[in-house]
């Protein structure tokens, strides 16, 4: 694959990390323009976390050029999104509708975004030859990063300048129309086509790499869930500081994160179990140094470490499990891959606070435990096809 079509996709990746920051970032207009509390907007966000957790395999089954693919998507996104900005324009409404109609709204959204990077996934996988193919992941991952970081700059404007900055958010999946035409090799060599596997087959090469990639988001999910209570325990911050500092402390972990996939991993040698092996013992050191941590800046160091290891590992096995299966099935498992993540994350916020109920020490250990069982685990997982990749 040519490096403008991965810089291509790593836009339209990003498109969909804005979004998904964006509306974070909006919670607070979003209960005053509409009077919804809290829980009814977490109901909201919740019934999104579920479309997208259904949908992103299911996108990975649809036929066609990527193109086709993602002119779908966009479409979806683009109108769920007017939608969203209609109610926060239209005035006055009961609460029942604006709940109905933001829910919908955000069902649709995620629904949609949930197949972009699956897509995009797969097709830098089928595209691109094993030695290149580690990098362009990561900066596909970059992309995304890079909107969430942007997302919440949304509100920068105030009230004043608002509706110009919802009016770009709603039409940026637009730019998911400007996608590669990147056709399946299937289907331009179908006498080719290998039979598919058993279903046992491909769920045996696929779970060992989901499984990795559940537990590093469970691990991350725990300390974002966690982090500011942590602050407050341990240095006895008001809720007030704690937030400030855990926000820039999440800021400056995202832009680690985006450093170490643009600017290390195209950089690495030896192959893709050497470079997840890496990753997992620098999250597994970063974890424990933000725990052990002496002061709020050596937490943040620490948390900035244990994003660089998941931002290394990231592209790592996500290469890994699609390199395992056959070409019709990698954009499902991407798809599937993308499910475990939000999982992920949502069972760290879950077992997070249960973890710091017990000690506010305890997620930042689990976090360091976690990623030192799964490096010493790698050697009895199968290659990829390609042996060469993985050594």
């Amino acid at each position: 694959m040519a490096t403008k079509d991965v810089t291509r996709l790593s836009l339209m990746a990003a498109t969909v990390g804005f979004g998904q920051s964006a509306l974070l970032a909006l919670v607070p207009i979003i209960s005053g323009a509409t009077g919804l509390d809290a829980p009814a907007i977490g109901a909201i966000g919740f019934l999104g976390a579920l479309a997208f957790l259904a949908a992103a395999p299911a996108w990975g089954y649809r036929e066609g050029g990527l193109r086709s693919r993602f002119r779908l998507l966009a479409w979806l996104m683009v109108g769920a999104q007017f939608v969203f900005l209609g109610v926060l324009s239209a005035g006055s409404m009961s609460a029942m509708l604006a709940f109905a109609l933001l829910a919908g709204s955000r069902i649709v959204y995620s629904a949609a975004a949930a197949g972009v990077m699956p897509q995009a996934q797969a097709a830098i996988v089928r595209m691109s030859s094993p030695e290149k193919r580690h990098a362009a992941l990561a900066r596909l991952s970059a992309g995304l990063s890079v909107g969430r970081v942007l997302g919440p700059l949304v509100t920068l404007p105030g009230a004043a300048g608002l509706l110009p900055a919802l009016a770009v958010m709603t039409v940026m999946p637009l730019a998911l129309l400007a996608s590669p035409d990147i056709v399946p090799a299937e289907r331009q060599v179908a006498q080719q086509v290998e039979r598919a596997r058993r279903r046992w087959d491909v769920a045996r090469a696929v779970l060992p790499l989901l499984g990795v990639g559940f537990a590093l988001t469970l691990g991350l999910g725990q300390i974002q869930i966690t982090l500011g209570l942590f602050l407050q325990a341990r240095f006895g911050l008001d809720a007030h500081a704690a937030a400030r500092w855990s926000g820039v402390t999440f800021m400056l972990v995202a832009v680690a994160m985006i450093v170490v996939q643009l600017a290390l991993v195209p950089r690495l040698r030896g192959g893709l179990l050497r470079s997840l092996r890496i990753g997992l013992v620098v999250f597994s050191l970063g974890s424990a140094a933000a725990g052990f941590a002496p002061s709020v800046l050596v937490v943040m160091l620490g948390a900035m470490i244990a994003g660089g290891g998941i931002a290394l590992a990231t592209p790592s096995y996500t290469a890994w499990l699609v390199g395992r299966i056959a070409q019709r099935e990698q954009a499902a498992a991407a798809g599937w891959l993308a499910s475990v993540h939000v999982l992920g994350q949502g069972g760290g916020a879950l077992s997070g606070g249960l973890a710091f109920a017990l000690s506010p020490l305890a997620p930042f250990l689990i976090c360091a435990g976690l990623g030192a069982a799964i490096a010493l685990a790698l050697p009895y997982i199968e290659p990829p096809r390609d042996h060469r990749e993985a050594r």
